[in-house]
């Protein structure tokens, strides 16, 4: 599963608790996956930032920053 797809289960979670429609149990059981996806698409950010700082090691990180 990629990225945007982590974040299109949580926007599906969030849209079920949104419409308070669900059961105490199920919208702890939705609430908890929704947690869950938070930290796997958290993990993932954080897994390509130490990617994208090992490509920028060699010193190009710096003039990128002068960009933004």
């Amino acid at each position: 599963m990629d990225f945007e797809q982590v974040l299109k289960n949580l926007e599906s979670l969030v849209s079920q608790l949104e419409k308070g429609d669900l059961a105490l149990e199920k919208s702890l059981e939705v609430y908890e996956k929704g947690v869950q996806t938070v930290k796997e698409a958290e993990k993932r950010l954080q897994d390509m930032q130490g990617k994208i700082e090992q490509l920028m090691a060699d010193g190009s990180k710096k003039e990128l920053q002068e960009h933004s």
